[in-house]
Order: structure tokens, then sequence, then C-alpha cells
């Protein structure tokens, strides 16, 4: 049996075929999609959250165009760039290493780029995650049950969906829609979410390690600043994760300070250094979001409350029971060089505080705890369970508890890539016009559509949404039925000009001839050359009121 935190050759020759199984199988579904393209439907390359998807390949195109700040491409009112969502500006600077950014050929790069970040980012956040649980368990038929409930683990969701109460308290089952709170989701269909993750994971790891060294500066300084340095990735990623991790730290030192009866110096020092190293990022965001106006706004709109109590319960209730079976393990050991046995309490214990503090993305604080609760779990049942048939029996339950919501997910995907259709797909036509006002109209002009074809606008074009993504779109609902007013000819002059004002081209096709516009709709309005009147997907110039 391997040491605690070594990992033997073949552990890991498993760990890397289990990786690549599970992440061919995450992307079987996308290969489907491409093929049942075609008949005038083109695949936009994601199985879920497809307004999400297309802002990803919008701020990827970014930086295929050449630009390294973001700046919010779903509404209207200018400001200035900042430094977020690098990981998507550099993917998309690889794609325009292939694709020239006014080549229409650019969304298909963009597309193949995410997906390739995805697998690799996949096949970082596997191991790592092995690698982690490997700091705890001993036994590698553990470790490998650890690693297939953290990667494909799941709550009782799909038993709420099946019981016909997917919809409870109003709210979706956690293990269907918080990605954090798992990792399907994660290796499912989101590259920089896996990322951070890995990179959260590693950063502990490292600090581990400072914490194993000797107490000279010389020998444990290293290893924090390459933690800081890890979590500098995750917060480039995703910013707040570093309020994460230092709420993490902080119920990790508490406990460490209850345990021994005496101040953790030893964990507080390695702490320190490492999360001053990742805070000038953390700091920057927070300058950004306080004095830009509109990412201010942008960040303010985006409501992630968490849903009811109970659907967190029916969430982890499978792995949470035998976890608290191992409550007394973690804290019997976590002492002296086995602290980070503590940390996997604190951890568990801290989110259910998290994901209910007055903030607007409560439940996107329970980044990665499933790995935590997973260890306890495996641990807890464990020490619960030593007969071998018995045991088997009862891995065979957690699994069969634990899995279904993962296939469900995989299986939704499959059937919606079966089925071209929006948003998932988009009409050729539709995308043939959007690429003709991407050659005529200048870069980052403004263009009016109804919110499903604004959500696919910036990613296939150098241009501006007027409306197309909450939260991105400032005041989102507003000028949705702003727009949808406009295209019915219900505005009065007066409303009509000051929305005109905002915008330079308009857009018009099926989605938005279903406002059934009046005769005089487009008053003040020029069609461009290119188009017929008599075309299903045509665009138009905003004439200016002198």
């Amino acid at each position: 049996m391997p040491e605690r935190g070594h990992v033997l050759a073949s552990e890991w020759r498993r760990v890397g075929l289990f990786a690549l199984a599970v992440m061919l199988l995450t992307s079987a579904p996308y290969f489907v999609g491409g093929l049942a393209a075609g008949d005038g439907w083109t695949y936009g390359g994601f199985l879920f959250g497809a307004d999400d998807g297309y802002s990803y390949l919008a701020k990827m195109r970014l930086g295929a165009r050449g630009d390294w700040l973001f700046t919010v491409r779903y509404t209207s009112e200018p400001h200035e760039g900042a430094l977020l969502f690098l990981p998507y500006i550099l993917l998309g600077k690889l794609a325009g290493l292939a694709v020239p950014p006014d080549d229409p050929g650019l969304f298909a790069a963009l597309v193949i780029v995410f997906h390739a970040a995805r697998i690799v980012f996949g096949l970082l956040l596997i191991p790592v995650s092995y690698r982690f649980v490997a700091e705890f368990l001993r036994a590698p038929g553990l470790r490998f049950l650890a690693l297939v409930l953290i990667t494909l683990g799941g709550g009782l969701g799909w038993l709420l969906s099946l019981a016909g109460l997917g919809d409870l308290f109003g709210s979706l089952p956690v293990d269907f829609y918080v990605p954090e709170g798992y990792s399907f989701l994660i290796l499912y269909g989101l590259p920089h979410l896996a990322l951070a993750r890995a990179a959260l994971l590693g950063g502990l790891l490292l600090l581990f390690r400072a914490l194993g060294r000797p107490d000279t500066p010389r020998a444990w300084l290293p290893w924090s600043v390459l933690a800081g340095l890890a979590w500098g990735v995750m917060g480039l990623s995703v910013p707040f994760y570093i309020a994460v991790v230092y709420a993490v730290l902080g119920a990790w030192g508490l406990a460490l300070w209850r345990r021994e009866r005496r101040f953790p110096w030893r964990l507080f020092w390695r702490a320190v250094i490492a999360a001053l190293v990742v805070l000038p990022v953390l700091a920057y965001t927070g300058t950004v979001f306080l004095s830009n106006d509109v990412l201010g706004r942008w960040s303010g709109q985006n409501q992630l409350p968490s849903p009811h109590p109970l659907h967190y319960i029916f969430g982890y209730s499978v792995l949470a029971i035998p976890a608290v079976a191992a409550l007394r393990w973690a804290w019997r050991k976590g002492t002296g060089e086995d602290a980070p046995y503590l940390l996997l309490a604190a951890w568990i214990v801290i989110v259910p505080v998290l994901v209910y503090l007055p903030i607007n993305v409560q439940r996107r604080l329970s980044e990665g705890v499933i790995v935590p609760l997973v260890v306890l779990a495996v641990a807890g049942l464990r020490l619960l369970i030593s007969h071998r048939q018995q045991w088997r029996r009862a891995r065979t339950l957690v699994l069969l508890l634990a899995l279904p919501t993962a296939i469900l997910l995989w299986l939704g995907g499959l059937v919606s890539a079966l089925q071209p259709d929006r948003p998932l797909f988009r009409p050729d036509a539709e995308l043939q016009a959007l690429d003709t006002l991407d050659v005529l109209a200048p870069p980052d002009a403004v263009v009016l559509s109804v919110k499903e074809t604004g959500s696919v606008i910036p990613a296939r074009t150098d241009l501006i949404a007027y409306v197309g993504h909450v939260p991105e779109t400032l005041d989102s609902e507003a000028k949705e039925q702003q727009a949808a007013r406009f295209y019915a000819g219900a505005l009065d002059d007066a409303a009509r000009w000051a929305l005109l004002a905002q915008v330079d081209y308009v857009f018009y096709g099926p989605l938005e001839r279903e406002a059934d516009p009046a005769p005089g709709w487009d008053a003040g309005l020029r069609l461009l050359e290119p188009f017929d009147p008599s075309d299903p997907y045509r665009v138009y110039e905003v004439l200016r009121r002198d």
C-alpha cells in the first residue's frame, strides 16, 4: 500500500485511462451534434447553457482580433476594458493564429479551441483531484472510488426529477445546474471552471508541501509562493474563488487552533504568504468593478441565489451521511504534520455558511466542496464497514445513488444534439446574414435584434448586441421588452428614436418577425444593399437625424 501522498505508477496509468474515458464520454454528444447539423442548420458547439456558451466565444473573439482587455459585448453602453476572462482571451488568440479574424471560419475555430481547452483542462483536473485524494486515503481502491465520485458523482436530483419534483420550491435540483458544487458539468462544458478547480486544488497541495517543510523560510517559502501563483491562475479564471479560498483557509486555521489549543503559527505564515501572492488579482478585480460603472452594474445584476436548503440536502445527503462518520477521524488525525486532515472538515462546515451569505453569487461559493466531502464519505464508509462483502454492497449502493444525475445530464445532451433547433443550432441563413453584416459594418457597431438572435451576434461577428445575454446586457429585461415593442411597431415616435439612437444596425429575421410588425416599422432605416426586401434575413442601417 502506498504511503500517504504517494501515487504508484500503476495508479497513474489507471487514472490516465479513466480521465481519457471520461473526456471521450463527455465529448461524444458534441460529435453527434456536429454530425446532426446540415439541412440548413449549423451546430453552435454547446449542449447546455447556449447563451453562456456564445458569450464565452464572444470573449474568445476579442482575443482573436487582438484585444487583451475584456469589454461586455452584449450591452450598448460604452465603457473601458479590463483584464478579465484572461483564459478565454488567450484561447481566442490561439484560434486567431489559425483563422484570420475577418474569416467566417473563425466561429468554427473558436468552437474547436474551446473544446480542445475543455478536454485539456479536464485531463488536468482529474489527475489533480486524484493527487489531492491521495493526500488523505492510502488504499488505491479507496482513492479510485473517491475519484469516480468526485468526477461523476451527484446527489438525488435524478430522483426528484423522476418523481416529478424537478422544480421543487421553484428550483432545479442543485446537481443539475450548479457546476461549482460538483464536477460533471464542469468537465461536460466549462473549461475555465476546470482550470480554476485544478489550480485551486493544486495550490492546496503546494501549501501542504510548505507545511511539511522545516520552519526555516528558505525551506517552505517557495512552496507557499507557488501555492499563491496557482491560486493566481484560479483567480484569473474566476476572481471570486480567491475569496472562497480565503474563507476555507480561515476555517481551517480556526479548526486547527481549536484542535491544538494554541494559535497555528506554522499554518498561519505559510497560508498568509500564499494569500498575499494572489491578493493583487482580487484587489484589481474589486477595483475594476467599483470604478467601472458598466462592469459594476453587470456584476451586480448577476444574481445567482442559493435554492431552498432542502435542495442541498437532496444534493449532498448521499455523501454527507457517511462523511459524518469520518469527521471524528479527520479531527483526531488533524494535528502536526497531518493538519491537512482538518481542512476536509473545515471546508464542508464553512460551505453551508458561504452559500447563504447575503451576496449575489451565493450558490457559486460551493466551489470544490465535492472534493473534501467525497474524501470524508469514502473514509467514513470504510470506517463503518470492514467486512469485504458488506463493503462491496455499500460501495455499489453509493455509486447507484450518486451516478444517475451524470447519466441523465449526458443523455439529455445527447438527445438535444440529435435535434437541430435553436438555441443549440443556428439557421445557416441567419449566420450568412451575420457574416455579411460583419463585413459591411465597422467593428463594435451596435446591432438591434431580439434577445435570442442577439445571443450569437458577438460570437459570430465583431459587433455588439443591444440585447442578448442575462446578465451581460444591462437592464436586460427592459431592453428585451423595448426590442419586442420596436419590432411590433408599438413604440411612440420619441421612444422609437431614443432606441434607434443607441444602435447602428437593425437585424430582421423570423424571430424578429414573430412580433408581427405594423406597417412602417422600418421608418428611418435603410436596407443594406446586399439584402433584398424578400429575404427571410435582412439588415437595416439606422439613418441618423440631423
